[in-house]
């Protein structure tokens, strides 16, 4: 039997995302394989498919961390009472028996990998993964709304309970209207936070105001951080939600508090930066990085997502086979939250 797919056999633009059919994989002890109804892009799909200077992607490989479907078939050692079961997949995969992951750090787990890049991942019908992958997707929510929660719900989180986020802080969320934008809004709401958001355009704007930002800024004008300033009365951002990387980290730190703490997890427009240690140090501020989170955040996740209290902002769904058009709209950053995928249609 064979299933259709995307997979990257070389890096490079939209046409190096191969449609293709490949045969359905067997799960092996301790792995089943599910039948996705719905997956969901992030910017690492965009990473995988155009390569990273000085990392290697074990290709050929299917992108995609991010899903949600069926389990229909187990390997030795799992119980098939999971067959037929609803499931939301943990993007991120680790060894599961080091001293990092029984104290559920798994995320410092030195076999640390996501789905879609360290194996293959859910731009396809079907996918393998170990069991320990699965939840339970919550009652009542849709299969594109299970799909689009994990990975940016799980980053967001993990950076505010790392930047230490509190009731009365002031949080600046740059890039609001990206997947991880829209999530760390709702989340620092959730947490009693005062937002202020950055959008490139006036729809990204808005959506950042309707998801509970008290201010945005267009990120167009070189001093843009001056505006965070006066909306704090001159004291800057107590946390600092970074994910865009050189084009706004100057202006990050600039409008950061005494005492803040800005936190990052990624470098879309580059990863070179340059920091004045002065300031660093004589304002006593903190710079941290992160990278997903505890897979046991991601059930509290859930709960609230079941509740009501955090929803993914949706931009648009395309099926597999429109997959290319999906990866033009992320890249062309039009896009506001996650773009979803459904299964290929005939």
């Amino acid at each position: 039997m064979q299933m259709h797919c995307a997979q990257v056999r070389e890096h490079g633009d939209v046409d190096h995302l191969l449609l293709e059919q490949v045969p359905i994989e067997q799960p092996a002890t301790d792995e089943v394989r599910v039948r996705l109804r719905a997956s969901a892009l992030n910017h690492l799909d965009l990473w995988v498919r155009k390569g990273v200077p000085g990392h290697r992607f074990p290709l050929p490989l299917i992108p995609g961390c991010d899903g949600a479907g069926v389990v229909e078939a187990v390997g030795d050692g799992v119980d098939e009472a999971w067959i037929g079961r609803e499931v939301v997949l943990i993007p991120g995969v680790s060894c599961g028996h080091c001293t990092h992951c029984r104290d559920g750090n798994d995320m410092l787990c030195p076999e640390y990998g996501i789905l879609g890049e360290t194996r293959h991942g859910t731009c396809a019908e079907t996918i393998v993964v170990p069991e320990r992958q699965l939840l339970d997707r919550p009652e009542g929510i849709s299969w594109e709304q299970a799909a689009a929660l994990p990975l940016s719900a799980l980053t967001a989180w993990s950076m505010l309970r790392k930047a230490r986020l509190t009731t009365g802080d002031t949080l600046l969320v740059i890039a609001a209207g990206s997947g991880v934008g829209t999530m760390a809004i709702q989340l620092g709401k959730l947490l009693g936070a005062r937002i202020i958001a950055t959008g490139s355009s006036g729809a990204k704007r808005q959506l950042a105001k309707d998801l509970g930002a008290s201010h945005t800024i267009d990120p167009a004008d070189p001093n843009w951080w001056k505006e965070v300033k006066s909306q704090s009365d001159g004291e800057g951002a107590d946390v600092v939600f970074e994910n865009v990387g050189q084009s706004t980290f100057e202006g990050s730190l600039r409008a950061l508090a005494r005492g803040g703490r800005l936190v990052t997890c990624g470098a879309t427009s580059g990863s070179q930066v340059k920091v004045e240690l002065n300031r660093l140090f004589f304002k006593n501020q903190q710079i941290i990085g992160s990278t997903m989170g505890r897979r046991d955040d991601l059930n509290r996740l859930l709960r609230l997502q079941q509740q009501g209290l955090i929803e993914p902002v949706i931009d648009s769904t395309f099926p597999l086979q429109q997959i290319h058009t999906a990866h033009q709209r992320m890249e062309s950053r039009e896009s506001c939250g996650k773009i979803v995928i459904t299964p290929w249609k005939d």
